[in-house]
């Protein structure tokens, strides 16, 4: 009996070890069929197709995580793919942390001059510090929003930049608290859709959301929104991806786009991406109707 017991306990702890084993998989492998990019002997090939916007979401840690203004560095990467929108999180406006330098106008620059805005969420060291977007094409219009503070955390901000064919906006929720995530979504939802509910632009929203997909925050969001980045990747930390939680989104306004690619961007000719930042880029590819 106690054979029969030892081989039962062995065969489970096998059949627990290989059930775990999938899961892993599937977090760290998962590639939806709308969302395969073509493999190159030099890696994805990330030639943009005619007719494609590619928007990015980045959070570049204050461009001085791990090397010290590396603005040039992120600058070239998105140069590299051929970029049309970055949503950046994690940005310092003239702060004595990061040497006086107003990040998102420095790195927007050297991006070619592009239009940006950014969105201060807070005071910081003698500047702001909080969230920006910058786009290749001009905006005809552009606002920040505060959101709600959890408790005991840093606030948040939502910033928007409306172009002649889309909308694009950025922010970073609450990392403290996923309670206090919900309120932030909220807000967010709610603004975007009294503005841009009956609008024939499509509306993305890119950002870190410190929620994992499954999450009550994300679950929440795509009430309204509907996932278009690809998931089964880790964003964070850049050099070990485990946990997805940098996301590119499209509202639920009726406006139809076609998603032709998704990509957590995990190496760069110009550079060591996990060097560049604590995150990695996302970046997706739509056909805007």
């Amino acid at each position: 009996m106690k054979k029969i017991l030892s081989i039962l306990l062995v065969f489970g702890m096998a059949m627990n070890v290989s059930a775990c084993t999938k899961e892993h998989d599937a977090q760290n492998d998962e590639v939806p069929p709308h969302q395969q990019g073509n493999q190159g002997s030099d890696g994805p090939d990330r030639t943009k197709k005619e007719g494609v916007t590619r928007l990015v979401t980045y959070n570049v840690g204050v461009f001085n995580k791990y090397i010290t203004d590396d603005y040039q560095l992120i600058a070239d990467m998105m140069k590299e793919i051929d970029a049309d929108a970055v949503c950046m999180n994690e940005l310092d406006s003239c702060t004595t942390r990061t040497r006086n330098v107003f990040q998102l106008q420095r790195v927007a620059g050297l991006l070619g001059n592009w239009d940006y805005e950014f969105g201060a969420a807070m005071p910081y060291k003698g500047g702001k510090y909080g969230e920006g977007i910058a786009t290749k094409e001009k905006a005809v219009k552009k606002f920040s929003v505060v959101l709600p503070k959890g408790e005991g955390a840093e606030p948040r901000v939502l910033v928007v930049m409306e172009l002649p064919k889309y909308v694009i906006a950025t922010t970073h929720l609450d990392h403290v608290s996923a309670l206090a995530q919900l309120p932030q979504v909220e807000l967010i939802t709610k603004t975007l859709k009294e503005r841009y509910g009956n609008s024939n632009k499509p509306v993305f929203l890119g950002g870190d959301m410190n929620a994992k997909p499954g999450s009550e925050t994300i679950k929440e969001l795509e009430k309204d929104w509907t996932t278009i980045s690809i998931t089964g990747f880790g964003t964070f930390p850049s050099d070990s991806p485990k946990s997805c939680i940098d996301f590119i989104m499209q509202l639920n306004n009726g406006v139809k786009c076609e998603v032709v690619g998704s990509e957590v961007m995990r190496s760069f000719k110009s550079g060591d991406v996990s060097k560049a930042s604590d995150h990695l880029p996302v970046m997706v590819d739509v056909k805007i109707k």
